[in-house]
């Protein structure tokens, strides 16, 4: 019996700076979420005001990491979401569009100021650093590194992620792009930015090494097969990389090591009780990294979709 995955790897653009000369920054993982076995007195700033429910509540394995949280098989991300190859998957019946539609949606898109990938949007300074914290506690761990980062604006469910204007649904087909292709974006009225689209592929298709953006649909065979990805992300930034199964009842493990030297592990993530992630900062180097991902258990012929 195959178990899908879908394998889900976004970064951001707030860049941040340090003296340190590793490439690699702190991290964060579903494992070492798991490990604090919903203790959060570990945890600095301290997590009390998460709205209605109780922030021990929302770590919970049926919660906003778990199985039937937005990451899971059941959310946006997942089967019945808007990507895909099935009938009922929007990205399916999207046809090509001429060039020069693309081009005049893009540019009305991203080309004006006060556009959704601006500064004054949901990856400026002003929502990150203020109005993120002043939600309440939750919203302050939806930043980088929180409890709930994966699910905040540097994850997959953020502005630059697949369900972004980046994604598939935008303006460009990135499901029939050919290699890797970036956008002009008018971060201010005088400065402009370049954020790379997400592809979407199926594994069958990945035969080279990938940028840092991008939505891979997987399958494994057999318990002990790996599926193996290499890819590349520029310096001082966050990644942020999600593996999203197809039914919930599977679980895999995923691990990182460096591609330039195939024996450092820098991260890994084999959480039975979370949607498994890692995120990671890139520091002062450009980064090339090795992700390798295999399954754990399979448990899916006790639940049918």
């Amino acid at each position: 019996m195959n178990s899908i995955y879908f394998f889900i790897l976004s970064i951001n653009f707030l860049h941040f700076s340090s003296s340190t000369k590793t490439c690699y920054g702190p991290y964060i993982t579903a494992s070492s979420i798991e490990a604090l076995d919903q203790d959060l007195q570990l945890i600095q700033p301290l997590p009390i005001d998460c709205g209605r429910l109780s922030c021990e509540f929302y770590l919970s394995p049926s919660s906003a990491l778990g199985s039937h949280g937005p990451l899971s098989a059941y959310g946006p991300l997942g089967t019945m979401g808007p990507i895909g190859h099935h009938l009922w998957n929007p990205t399916a019946w999207r046809s090509e569009s001429p060039t020069l539609i693309d081009r005049t949606t893009s540019h009305m898109l991203f080309g004006i100021s006060n556009n959704p990938l601006s500064s004054t949007g949901p990856l400026s300074s002003d929502s990150y650093h203020s109005k993120l914290p002043l939600t309440n506690d939750f919203g302050k761990h939806l930043r980088a590194f929180g409890l709930w980062s994966v699910l905040g604006p540097f994850g997959p469910l953020g502005a630059l992620g697949p369900l972004g204007a980046l994604g598939p649904t935008g303006p460009y087909n990135t499901m029939n792009l050919e290699g890797h292709h970036s956008v002009q974006v008018a971060w201010t009225v005088n400065e402009t930015r370049y954020f790379d689209l997400v592809e979407v592929l199926d594994e069958s298709h990945v035969q080279e090494e990938l940028d840092c953006s991008f939505m891979i649909l997987g399958v494994i065979r057999r318990s002990d097969e790996a599926d193996t990805y290499y890819f590349n992300c520029k310096t001082n930034q966050f990644v942020t990389i999600v593996l999203v199964p197809e039914h919930s009842l599977d679980y895999f493990n995923m691990t990182l090591f460096s591609h330039t030297n195939v024996s450092e592990e820098i991260a890994s993530s084999n959480s039975m009780r979370y949607i498994n992630f890692i995120q990671l900062g890139l520091i002062n180097n450009n980064g090339t990294f090795r992700i390798d991902v295999n399954i754990h258990e399979m448990h899916q012929f006790l639940l049918s979709h």
